[in-house]
């Protein structure tokens, strides 16, 4: 137990500044992509054009409530991290910097959530014909990634299992996620919003 307790320290400190370059690194890359396909004329993102020039881009698809499920799905995987005091302590000590504390109500809310819909997301790319079709062994692979920080947090939370294992995979999980969100399509948390308004945004206007 000591040497994973040694680990847990590396993850949680010295190993976050390599994690973070790699993420950095892989954002910076994908941001130069997408400047560079917008200049070409490319549109990011496409989901159907209806034969109009410009994508008609929308929420609901062809299922609204898993579109729902969807936005939910997204904005508590980016919100529990956020709202978790734990972080905003290891944030404290590492480097001096303390973000605003919350409700842990608030984080173990939006954990429950993100696991929640992440576990019917999950289920659609099984279960569902046409989505099993389209998906791929990454797709599922990214799911169970961004989904191990939430359960492992949320066990670490109430104290079930080891404490030092449950923390070990814990970090493994929020590291990984780090260096796909850069790497992977994984990307589409950070770049999806700024995308959405500068390709919806009607050309017309925009040049005005």
């Amino acid at each position: 137990m000591v040497f994973i307790s040694q680990i847990n320290s590396f993850l949680a400190g010295p190993c976050l500044y390599i994690t973070l370059t790699l993420c950095i690194a892989g954002l910076v890359r994908k941001a130069a992509i997408i400047i560079e396909g917008r200049k070409q004329g490319l549109k990011f993102p496409v989901f159907q054009t209806n034969g109009a020039d410009e994508p008609s881009l929308t929420f609901t698809g062809r299922n609204p409530v898993f579109a729902v499920v969807s936005i939910l799905f997204h904005i508590a995987v980016i919100a529990a991290p956020v709202t978790a005091r734990g972080h905003g302590i290891l944030l404290d000590l590492s480097w001096g910097f303390l973000p605003p504390g919350f409700n842990p109500f608030f984080t173990s809310s939006f954990t429950g959530i993100a696991m929640l819909t992440g576990f019917l997301l999950l289920s659609r790319r099984v279960f569902v014909k046409h989505v099993r079709a389209l998906s791929s062994w990454q797709d599922y692979l990214l799911m169970l990634i961004v989904l191990v920080p939430f359960v492992t947090g949320m066990m670490a939370n109430g104290m079930i299992g080891n404490y030092e294992s449950v923390m070990f995979l814990h970090y493994v999980g929020a590291h990984l996620i780090l260096v796909t969100l850069g790497w992977t399509r994984l990307g589409h948390f950070v770049f999806f919003t700024a995308a959405f308004f500068v390709t919806a945004y009607p050309r017309s206007r925009r040049s005005e």
